[in-house]
């Protein structure tokens, strides 16, 4: 698949260690410092976590480290295609008991066989993935920043009609699509001091998308946020028969009324909140909160969680990766945040940005249905023993 490439794929493909979603803690310092790990006592609820990522060789660690902060199940992010890491990730799941489960990946590059031989191959692909246990299809920022249209000078849009077969057959398969396009809408801003993500950006140039593609003249700029956002949304109302669940609330966090909008139009889509507490978490309290109940049923839990050999990537890092003494305060931040009333503490990545976050407090049945029972009934799991709760 020679003719189908990838613009900057070191700083745009991050199979776990990119902006996941977003901002991470700079370094070890801890993550959402405030206040101690240890005085935040979450609800006894079991929690699945529809947002992680780790390598086939860490997933039985990762499970049982998750087990300890009350998620009893995570769904790996990390999959693989058939052909190259999803049957590693399978054995590995079954390693953990069950206690991982993978999504599958596609290789977008395959639109170049034209689009009689794309449906095939997605359509063979997604069968695969099926029958080695993956929960979903995964799609990362890639497709739409990253891989390239091999007939014309430009990336490859989400909305392109030669991919609809996958997003057809992913629907026809029970296969619910996470799907993750853009990014925060200030990586699209010129990466200056004014810029609230200013410290990230510093960190990490090559996130950025504002300007000319640096890699690819060729192709000219990178798309506005706008223009990802619009493409992403056609995707998603092409597919009415297919679950779509939109990565990082929606990937329109800054813009509840946004999201507010998809749920209302596409019956099927839900929303996960990995690696987006502090973007929602800074919107009004009351309001959030009211928009979490009335969508109880469609917002599912995630964190966007990443394990690799070095360290952590606790939604995304600064200069160095999180240690393992970092992992409490995270999740601490969001019990905090669901929880609890309490107002103006740290949230759980702080080089997102320099502001704190409110807590909504949600109602013990609303908490059931965003910890569990909207990610059981959307990929079809086993409902979560409630013994299982405790960490």
């Amino acid at each position: 698949m020679a003719g189908a490439s990838v613009v900057a794929l070191g700083a745009i493909v991050f199979a776990l260690i990119g902006p996941g979603g977003s901002g991470g803690s700079g370094g070890s310092g801890g993550s959402g410092g405030e206040p101690r790990p240890g005085d935040v006592r979450p609800a006894p609820i079991p929690k699945i976590d529809v947002h992680i990522h780790a390598p086939p060789s860490m997933v039985t660690g990762t499970a049982a480290l998750l087990r300890r902060h009350g998620i009893v199940l995570a769904l790996n992010a990390s999959g693989g295609t058939p052909d190259r890491g999803l049957p590693q990730q399978a054995a590995a799941s079954a390693r953990s008991e069950g206690r991982v489960l993978p999504y599958c990946s596609l290789d977008w590059r395959a639109v170049e066989l034209g689009a009689e031989g794309f449906a095939a191959y997605a359509r063979e692909a997604l069968a695969r993935c099926k029958e080695l246990g993956a929960v979903g299809l995964k799609i990362s920022k890639a497709l739409g920043l990253g891989y390239l249209d091999p007939d014309a000078p430009r990336l490859l849009p989400i909305d392109d009609p030669r991919l609809d077969a996958a997003f057809d057959e992913a629907g026809r398969l029970g296969l619910p699509v996470l799907i993750h396009s853009g990014d925060p809408r200030a990586f699209f801003d010129p990466p200056t001091p004014e810029n609230e993500r200013y410290a990230e950006l510093s960190a990490h140039p090559s996130w950025s998308f504002h300007g000319a593609i640096p890699t690819d003249p060729a192709i000219g700029d990178w798309p506005s946020w706008e223009e990802v956002l619009g493409q992403f949304e056609r995707r998603v109302a092409r597919h009415p028969e297919t679950t779509f669940v939109g990565a990082h609330f929606g990937n329109a966090p800054e813009e509840l009324e946004r999201v507010e909008r998809m749920l209302e139009a596409n019956p099927r889509y839900v929303v996960e909140t990995g690696a987006r507490i502090p973007e929602i978490g800074r919107h009004d309290a009351e309001r959030l909160r009211a928009f979490f109940v009335r969508f109880r049923e469609r917002i599912l839990f995630g964190t966007d969680f990443q394990r690799i050999p070095a360290g952590f990537v606790l939604g995304s890092v600064g200069d160095s990766l999180h240690t393992a003494e970092d992992v409490p305060g995270f999740f601490a931040a969001h019990w905090r945040f669901f929880e609890t009333r309490d107002r103006g503490f740290a949230h759980p990545s702080p080089i997102q940005g320099d502001w704190t976050i409110d807590g909504i407090g949600l109602p013990r049945d609303v908490l059931e249905d965003v910890y569990h029972r909207n990610a059981e009934r959307v990929f079809g799991l086993e409902p979560v023993a409630m013994e299982d709760a405790g960490s």
